[in-house]
């Protein structure tokens, strides 16, 4: 466990993480247990949370786990309600859940606009919101974290739905960072480029798909969930107090090649 001193440290924290289930939501949602928080995991697979949850107390921290489809944002008070009746107020929200509807620009409906942008972005800020007046209503800091895209700032065929809803993610964590920066609540994002998890599937199992993103990126490789929990500690903890309202590109450099 973490040197409780350590500016990395979670000690005496307590987190919520979306998308806790699988991919970069597990892994960070391990890490941020790793590091000292107790954390409430959110996803709609209890099973998964209950197996993640498991080896969140064998580390000797508190886990809880709350079933919950984000496909319904006015869902989100009582997500975070219950979280904080079981560990407390909280201090941080790791927002990784994610969905995605393909189709080219000619042929996409509202329907798929609106069910990704009520997941990636609607249900985002509502949680933020949730947690975020609770931490100013007690008058404590906090560390707001979602996971954005490269679709944030760029584009690519057919992601249309996806790319409206990472942007309009932009606007909401730079807006929380200047509203609620003098009240030291933190808002930032980690952008991955292309990760190994069942959301990028697709393009993961097709060879030339998967070659030609191993071609484009400098670091030579696909990234793992794994490699983001560091993020997500560092942003979560004293480590980043100066960071706010900031989109962390950890891309393996995509964004930086031409």
């Amino acid at each position: 466990m973490m040197d409780p001193s350590s500016p990395f440290s979670l000690a005496n924290r307590r987190a919520l993480v979306t998308g806790a289930s699988r991919g970069i939501g597990r892994a960070c949602a391990l890490g941020l247990a790793q590091a000292g928080a107790d954390v409430a995991l959110v996803a709609r697979g209890k099973p998964e949370l209950e197996k993640l949850a498991a080896e969140i107390e064998a580390l000797g921290r508190r886990a809880f786990v709350r079933p919950a489809d984000l496909a319904h944002p006015e869902d989100c008070p009582a997500i975070v309600a219950d979280a904080e009746h079981a560990l407390g107020t909280l201090d941080i929200l790791l927002y990784a859940a994610g969905i995605t509807q393909r189709a080219p620009a000619a042929e996409v409906a509202l329907a798929q606009i609106d069910e990704v942008f009520k997941v990636n972005t609607e249900s985002a800020f509502t949680m933020a919101q949730a947690i975020g007046r609770r931490l100013l209503a007690e008058g404590k800091p906090g560390s707001l974290i979602f996971i954005a895209s490269l679709m944030s700032r760029g584009a690519r065929p057919t992601t249309i739905p996806y790319g409206i809803s990472k942007m309009a993610l932009t606007a909401v964590i730079r807006g929380l960072a200047v509203e609620w920066g003098p009240k030291g609540i933190r808002a930032n994002a980690i952008a991955p480029g292309y990760v190994h998890t069942e959301l990028a599937s697709l393009v993961y199992n097709d060879r030339e798909l998967h070659d030609w993103v191993v071609s484009r990126t400098p670091l030579g490789r696909w990234q793992e969930p794994e490699e983001y929990a560091p993020i997500a500690v560092f942003l979560a903890s004293d480590a980043s107090r100066v960071v706010t309202g900031q989109i962390l590109f950890a891309d393996g450099g995509w964004t930086a090649a031409l």
